[in-house]
C-alpha cells in the first residue's frame, strides 16, 4: 500500500484576512509576565522558570520606549473592538499573572518609573496568603492609575472542564474584584491558558468582555476577544521575541 502524502501544513491567515473574518484586529503584542523578583530569591523559593529579573525587566521596558511602543490598557482594547476608537500606531499590552507579592516590590516600581500601565490577573481567593499581594496593597495599586487587576479566577483553578467549577471559580472572584470597585471592564484570563466554548459561554454571561489565553500570537481580534493570544516573556531580551 502505497504511503499517503503528508497533509500540507495549514497557510496562516493575512491580517487582511483575519480582518475579514474576525476584524477589527490589531497587531498588539500582549506580554505575559509572572514573578518579579531577583535570582537570588527566585532559586530560593524555586521560582526560577516563572521569573524575570527586575533589571532584565527595566531593560524590557526601555526597549519598549526606544522602539516607539506605547503601552496600552485592557479598556482601550474594549473601546477598539467596540467602537473603534483608534489605538497608537506601536501598541503594546503588559500583563502579570497570579498577583504574587513581589510584583508591589520590585515590578510596580519599575513600571511607574517608567509610566507604563499593566494588567495584573488576580486569583482573588489567594489574596492575603503567602507570597501573593494582599488587598491593601492592591488598592494602593490601583489607586494609582496604572495598575488594572483583572479576574483569574477565585483559586486559580483550571477551569476547562466542569461548567460548574467554571461558574464557581469566575462567580466568586467577580464578586470579590467588585466589592472592591475593581474590574469594572470585565477583564479575564484563564489560568494555565486552557478554556473551551463552554467557559467562553459562562463568561459571556457574567458580561466579560476580554479573556487572555497562553497561545502564542500578536494579532487580537473582535470576534476572538474571549481567546485573546499573549507572548510568554523569559528572562532574556526583548529582540529574542522578534520586537
Amino acid at each position: 500500500t502505497p504511503t499517503p502524502p503528508p497533509s500540507p501544513t495549514p497557510k496562516p491567515l493575512t491580517f487582511a484576512e483575519m480582518n475579514a473574518l474576525y476584524g477589527p484586529c490589531v497587531n498588539l503584542p500582549t506580554l505575559m509576565y509572572h514573578h518579579i523578583q531577583p535570582k537570588e530569591e527566585a532559586t530560593a523559593k524555586n521560582q526560577t522558570a516563572l521569573t524575570v529579573n527586575p533589571d532584565t525587566l527595566r531593560a524590557h521596558l526601555q526597549y519598549l520606549q526606544a522602539k516607539s511602543y506605547t503601552p496600552i490598557t485592557p479598556l482601550q482594547l474594549v473601546a477598539f473592538f467596540t467602537s473603534q476608537t483608534p489605538l497608537p500606531s506601536k501598541p503594546i499590552l503588559l500583563t502579570f499573572d497570579d498577583a504574587y507579592a513581589d510584583f508591589t516590590t520590585y515590578a510596580a516600581p519599575i513600571l511607574q518609573e517608567f509610566n507604563f500601565p499593566a494588567t495584573i490577573f488576580t486569583p482573588t481567593g489567594l489574596v492575603d496568603n503567602p507570597d501573593y499581594l494582599t488587598w491593601s496593597d492592591i488598592s494602593n495599586l490601583a489607586g494609582t492609575g496604572l495598575f488594572y487587576f483583572a479576574n483569574h479566577t477565585w483559586s486559580h483553578k483550571n477551569i476547562a472542564g466542569s461548567p460548574e467549577v467554571t461558574q464557581k471559580e469566575i462567580g466568586l472572584a467577580d464578586t470579590q474584584l467588585q466589592d472592591h470597585n475593581l474590574n469594572p471592564a470585565k477583564i479575564f484570563a484563564y489560568p494555565y491558558g486552557l478554556s473551551n466554548a463552554s467557559d467562553q459561554t459562562i463568561l459571556q454571561q457574567f458580561g466579560y468582555q476580554l479573556a487572555f489565553t497562553t497561545q502564542p500570537g500578536r494579532m487580537l481580534c473582535a470576534k476572538l476577544r474571549l481567546v485573546l493570544p499573549r507572548i510568554r516573556i523569559g528572562n532574556s531580551a526583548l529582540s529574542n521575541y522578534g520586537f
